[in-house]
């Protein structure tokens, strides 16, 4: 059995990874580490975030995506896909991942993995925006990494806000498309005590331990956000339509 994590950065998937990998889901050998912006680690696997880098890469793309993405996938790629399902599958009974890049290959992984479940994990945009503001400052004044990626959060207007959009009306495509397979929640709601193991445990079967997502979390760690300043109209209004279609969608 898989189990995917999406959403967009920012959004507390590393907080829920973390909580999965800790009631018995495999997540990976080779884990991306902790940084001041995740203290407690990313809980992403090397190999998935390269593949999907390489797929970015080879469809023009980067992280930073603020438009919809229709992937090219080449045979090599497929099979790289299909190679590493089979090996973790062989070693594996329960296993999935988490990377906010898989919210635009979603449908790839379906393809691959019809049966697979995708757990969607969304926070208001304000915070996500904020988080990403607060992370590229502090980069950007530590010199760490390309500076034009840190200032395109601060030079292009809303640009951050773009992302968000993009990346979930993505996520929200998906869960629509497959709603037997797919279950949302809101971070807000996971840190206020919303019963996850449990909930996955009965909708799912999953072999999770029943525990408490809350147990680990770190108010330390997130900021209470304010609302972000947003230069379009349209946008806001598009993002608030947004997040009501994810509220609809919640988990109950």
């Amino acid at each position: 059995m898989e189990l995917i994590v999406a959403g967009f950065h920012r959004s507390g998937t590393s907080f829920t990874t973390q909580a999965l990998h800790a009631a018995g889901l495999f997540v990976g050998d080779d884990l991306l580490g902790a940084v001041p912006s995740n203290p407690y680690g990313h809980f992403e696997d090397r190999v998935v975030i390269k593949f999907h880098e390489d797929l970015l890469q080879a469809n023009g793309a980067t992280w930073q995506l603020e438009r919809p993405l229709i992937p090219a996938v080449t045979p090599a790629q497929w099979g790289h896909v299909q190679n590493f399902i089979a090996r973790r599958r062989r070693d594996h009974v329960f296993w999935g991942f988490k990377d906010p890049r898989v919210c635009h290959f979603l449908g790839l992984w379906r393809h691959v993995m019809p049966g697979a479940k995708v757990l969607v994990v969304y926070r208001h945009y304000d915070g996500c925006v904020q988080s990403l503001h607060r992370r590229h400052a502090m980069q950007l004044a530590k010199n760490e990494g390309p500076p034009q990626v840190h200032r395109r959060f601060f030079e292009e207007p809303d640009f951050g806000l773009k992302m968000w959009i993009h990346h979930n009306k993505a996520l929200l495509r998906q869960a629509r498309n497959a709603p037997e397979n797919t279950m949302v929640v809101s971070f807000e709601n996971l840190t206020e005590g919303f019963p996850l193991m449990e909930r996955l445990i009965k909708v799912w079967d999953v072999p999770l331990e029943p525990s408490s997502v809350t147990s680990l979390f770190d108010p330390k760690a997130t900021t209470a956000p304010d609302p972000i300043d947003v230069c379009s109209p349209q946008l806001e209004a598009e993002a608030n339509e947004l997040m009501d279609h994810l509220n609809n969608l919640h988990q109950s």
